[in-house]
């Protein structure tokens, strides 16, 4: 299959695909999963400021199982944070149990997870198998480069359910 939208970059051991489309936070972790992603987890200072975004984009961090105890969605530990000054507050009492991350600052913010925001999902590099006169290849899935069977499957049962 063709991936929609801008192609996956690569950074570290990880590869990364914006999303310009606006969803909630759910819609978002749904669309990343339907690609065998999940919403993009931002493990170090390095990882933040190569993460430039001209939008406010979600996150994968979230306090949806615990309130105040925030954890990413890829399960990665919570090693690194970048709250802006204030946060996480859940403001004016409102339940803010996902965190974006405001593109004016790079810093990130609890907000309820309806808003709509863009998004950026994040998968580990990985073996790619390609035809079979051409070695496997190390990396990020390029544009029109076939995804593994159970991708197309889940993205063809996304399809039919949307």
């Amino acid at each position: 299959i063709n991936t929609d939208g801008p192609d996956w970059y690569e950074f570290g051991d990880f590869c990364y695909k914006p999303f310009e489309d606006k969803k909630t936070w759910h819609g978002a972790q749904h669309t990343c999963r339907a690609i065998g992603a999940q919403l993009v987890s931002i493990l170090s200072m390095k990882e933040q400021s190569w993460l430039e975004t001209t939008s406010d984009v979600w996150t994968g961090l979230n306090d949806l199982v615990v309130t105040g105890m925030f954890t990413w969605s890829d399960d990665h530990m919570v090693t690194f944070t970048y709250w802006a000054p204030g946060e996480p507050n859940n403001h004016d009492g409102f339940s803010e149990d996902c965190v974006e991350m405001l593109h004016q600052t790079g810093r990130w913010n609890d907000v309820s997870c309806t808003e709509l925001n863009t998004y950026i999902c994040k998968m580990p590099k990985a073996h790619y198998p390609v035809p079979s006169v051409k070695p496997t290849v190390y990396g990020c899935p390029q544009v029109g480069q076939t995804l593994p069977i159970h991708f197309i499957f889940q993205i063809f049962l996304f399809s039919i359910q949307a």
